[in-house]
């Protein structure tokens, strides 16, 4: 007998409804299931009551409320369907591992924070399964052991923060898979060998931080190939060989750059005077040799300059007296000769001025 048109709408309304219900008991149980996961974690760190970890608790009357870990939980927030997609859980006085935090229950993350905690142990490679994850900050605490290679797995990640750890062994060249990284931060660790020329692929990185770790070899040329840099810091490393011929013709839009504290040699590549939008340049401290290239006069907005402890010869290029927003210029310890430029007296906005150890001679005009 075939059905009428009424109890075909109500066949069908049936049908919507049990959907419907199936789907957000679905949800309840996988919301549920991610907070017992975050309570487990939290029953493994050595100190439970940090500030933000006393609201992680699931009273009998709400212990079936999918969502109150998304309304009550500080350091918690979830998205429309009440799934986890942000911890935010920095500077919360943490101490203990990420070992029992079970991250292939989260796979809605988008955003983690642990940063400024007491955090220690290895980077679980369980964290690099969350493929929408876009926001990464591990730093400022005591994780040791290698970066995991799969972190290359992490597609759209923009921002990686591990600086400030005991991290050590190589930086994994899966990072150049990364793509959609604009900010990668690993500075202060122990982290050794070379940089992976692979870091040349990150076309939309805007700051690196490498400084402070135990780097060797020469810089890959491939990171001149960064044309979005602001920011660059590689100093204090043992970086050897000379700056790459060409390294600064495409770094248009770098602001800062810190090479200081390594052991390159040889000249600084006259195209150096082509980024236009440079505020500080830090050389001090290496092996650098040759004339300073009279290019710097087309660096208008440079503030600071520091050129100190190297080897530098001949005179000091008069153009540099031109850098009218000069407030600190370092060209101490070096082997420069000559009348001191009588343009050093257009720096009126000078703050700092170190010569010492040359054989420069004459008024400082004022």
């Amino acid at each position: 007998m075939a059905l009428s048109s009424l109890e075909r709408a109500i066949s069908i309304a049936f049908m919507i409804l049990f959907v419907v219900f199936q789907f957000s008991h679905n949800v309840a149980s996988d919301s549920t299931e991610e907070a017992e996961a975050l309570l487990k974690w939290k029953a493994s760190l050595q100190n439970q009551n940090s500030s933000l970890l006393p609201s992680w608790i699931l009273s009998p009357a709400n212990a079936t409320n999918n969502s109150t870990h998304c309304a009550d939980w500080s350091g918690i927030s979830c998205n429309q369907d009440g799934r986890i997609n942000k911890l935010n859980l920095s500077v919360s006085g943490l101490k203990g591992t990420l070992d029992g935090l079970p991250f292939l229950s989260f796979l809605f993350l988008e955003y983690v924070d642990f940063g400024k905690n007491n955090l220690f142990g290895v980077i679980p490679v369980q964290i690099c399964n969350l493929s929408k994850l876009k926001y990464l900050d591990l730093s400022v605490n005591v994780f040791s052991g290698k970066i995991p290679e799969d972190i290359g797995l992490l597609r759209n990640l923009e921002t990686l923060h591990l600086n400030n750890n005991q991290l050590n062994g190589s930086i994994p060249r899966e990072l150049g898979q990364l793509t959609s990284l604009n900010d990668l931060t690993l500075s202060n660790n122990h982290l050794d060998g070379s940089i992976p020329t692979s870091l040349g692929n990150l076309s939309n990185l805007g700051r690196l931080y490498l400084y402070n770790n135990s780097l060797s070899s020469s810089i890959p040329p491939e990171i001149g190939n960064l044309s979005n840099l602001v920011t660059l810091d590689l100093s204090i490393n043992s970086l050897s060989d000379q700056i790459p011929s060409g390294f600064f013709e495409n770094l248009r839009n770098l602001s800062l750059l810190y090479m200081h504290k390594n052991k390159l040699f040889g000249s600084i590549p006259y195209e150096i005077g082509n980024m236009k939008s440079l505020l500080i340049l830090s050389l001090h401290g290496n092996q650098l040799s040759g004339h300073i290239p009279n290019s710097f006069a087309n660096l208008s907005n440079l503030v600071g300059l520091s050129l100190g402890d190297n080897a530098f010869f001949g005179s000091i290029p008069y153009e540099i007296g031109n850098l009218k927003s000069l407030r600190n210029l370092s060209l101490h310890d070096n082997q420069l000769s000559g009348h001191i430029p009588n343009t050093f007296a257009n720096l009126s906005n000078l703050v700092h001025l170190s010569l010492r150890n040359n054989a420069l001679f004459g008024p400082i005009l004022q």
